[in-house]
């Protein structure tokens, strides 16, 4: 079995505010067409944003709060 990644993009697809994606995968390729599957899209129009990688052997949290 390949070895996964939890892939994480801050400021993905930013509107009024900035969105966020991830994904758990073996590589990045894979990990970002399991993003474009779920929302339906793809293709060079997509703004990730800042991608980093986390293994899946320690904990890890996250929290982003809603602006307004």
């Amino acid at each position: 079995m390949k070895k996964l990644m939890l892939f994480v993009w801050e400021g993905h697809c930013p509107d009024y505010s900035d969105g966020i994606a991830f994904a758990i995968a073996a590589n990045e390729k894979d990990a970002r067409a399991l993003v474009e599957k779920k929302h339906g899209y793809s293709g060079d129009h997509i703004e990730w944003g800042t991608l980093t990688t986390y293994p899946l052997n320690v904990p890890i949290a996250f929290a982003i709060s809603g602006g307004g």
